[in-house]
């Protein structure tokens, strides 16, 4: 007994470890102190457990919640209910419990099995009347496999729990279009070619999903990019102050990123840029992979901006290209869903930090970055009469340093403090003797900004 009590501590001990566990108050010394809290532990423990000798956790891969086991109010009672997956005995698939608790006691409201061998993520809808719907993702989205993952909707009713299928997808996010508080549904799903045995190809789909009284449905959907190969981020929120939109992130199979923008007319979805798959199709917003940024409010003003890029002048043929090397152009989109520059920037995305550059140094500067010595200096570009591009005089340099470092170095090391961010201290050394480039120069030490974490 004491043997089966300590597996069952250690077991539990691990579970509070895993990154955005939703074991809400149960710290390593309440798990030892606590005997309300271990009953609690003992009983969800021993309904995963069943019949079964041992329970075998299975852990989400992507999303907020990485537990295994995840309490959540999804009744809408008031009282957390809890959700755990484990593998099952003489099966390769994953299974689910959906666990409630009445007067003291935890009982088993549903338990499903699903043949993929891993969760990708849970994430949980806001429904009419204050419950919530809980969404599985099943499989993987990765590579040519995320064409099998699999959303699922859980929706419990009293004792009873439904599950609904929302199909495939590649990449999903929670929405709230009519801003009433209720979430929708968005998914992405990827393009697949004709298969040997005749079958059609299926075109990238992008779909919408409400929930009438608690089952979801299909309310519209739009094509997606064909030729975007895995997605690498999703959002929702405000392109203007009256269009919210999907935000997707994309690459192809030669790895050149796009964004793509879905966003509602009416009841129909739209998405932005339109023509997408036609043969005049073109995306403002492909950029190539050193290039990885993602749509963001980068100007604070409450909306997405969008990035646009090019290459810095004056760069090397044999130049490694990092985000470093690229003018940003952030476009924000107006009422009329055209684009609109409203800043441009030098952004180091490994580092964490971006600045506004100046009109008059745009065109004029190159960045050669150094990573091992965590050093971006820039320099100076000067058009030839021939049209080539001279490197002239080096204007500054960005130095991150850990903080020990900071404190211990000389007094002569030259950099005056920009910012600092946990362990690291942001550094910049003026270099440039021109009493204008100076100035500018210190526009771009006075805007310095560090990307949220």
């Amino acid at each position: 007994m004491h043997k089966k009590l300590a597996l069952l501590l250690s077991l539990f001990l691990l579970v509070t470890e895993i990154p955005s566990c939703s074991f809400t108050g149960l710290s390593a010394q309440n798990l030892m102190t606590a005997p309300k809290a271990n009953a609690d532990q003992q009983a969800i423990y021993r309904q995963l457990q069943g019949t079964q000798t041992d329970v075998n956790f299975v852990y989400p891969r992507n999303g907020s919640y990485r537990s295994a086991i995840i309490m959540e109010d999804f009744t809408g009672n008031g009282v957390e209910d809890a959700i755990g997956f484990h593998s099952v005995e003489n099966s390769t698939g994953v299974g689910v419990q959906f666990l409630v608790k009445e007067e003291g006691r935890w009982l088993a409201a549903a338990a499903f099995q699903n043949v993929a061998t891993q969760v990708d993520r849970v994430c949980f809808a806001n429904l009419a009347g204050g419950r919530k719907a809980v969404l599985i993702g099943w499989g993987s989205t990765a590579g040519a496999t995320g064409r099998t993952a699999e959303l699922k909707a859980y929706v419990c009713d009293g004792r009873d729990v439904e599950e609904y299928s929302l199909g495939n997808y590649g990449e999903m996010a929670l929405t709230d279009f009519n801003g009433d508080g209720v979430h929708e549904v968005f998914t992405i799903d990827k393009y697949i070619p004709a298969e040997e045995d005749g079958s059609e190809p299926s075109p990238a789909m992008a779909r919408l999903f409400l929930f009438r009284q608690d089952e979801p449905y299909q309310m519209t959907y739009c094509q997606a990019d064909n030729d975007i190969s895995n997605y690498s981020s999703v959002s929702f929120g405000q392109l203007n102050a009256q269009s919210p939109a999907v935000v997707v992130d994309g690459s192809t199979a030669s790895g050149i990123t796009t964004t793509q923008i879905f966003r509602l007319e009416g009841l129909a979805m739209k998405s932005l840029p339109d023509n997408v798959n036609q043969e005049d199709y073109v995306n403002p917003f492909a950029r190539p992979s050193g290039a990885s940024f993602s749509a963001q409010d980068i100007n604070g003003d409450g909306y997405l901006e969008f990035p646009a890029v090019s290459l810095l002048p004056g760069l090397s043929g044999q130049a490694e290209l990092d985000s470093t090397s690229y003018l940003v152009e952030w476009q924000a989109i107006t009422g009329s869903m055209g684009f609109q520059p409203v800043l441009r920037a030098l952004m180091n995305t490994r580092e964490n930090y971006w600045f506004r550059l100046p009109f008059p140094l745009q065109g004029r500067v190159c960045a050669v970055n150094d990573p091992k010595l965590r050093t971006v200096t820039y320099t100076q570009v000067i058009p030839g009469e021939d049209g080539s591009e001279l490197l002239g005089s080096t204007l500054f340099s960005i130095r991150v340093f850990t903080l020990s470092s900071w404190e211990s170095r000389g007094e002569t090391s030259g950099y005056t403090r920009l910012a600092g961010q946990n362990d690291s201290v942001y550094g910049i050394q003026i270099l440039t003797k021109d009493q204008e480039l100076r100035r500018y120069v210190e526009d771009i030490a006075k805007g310095f900004q560090l990307m949220a974490e």
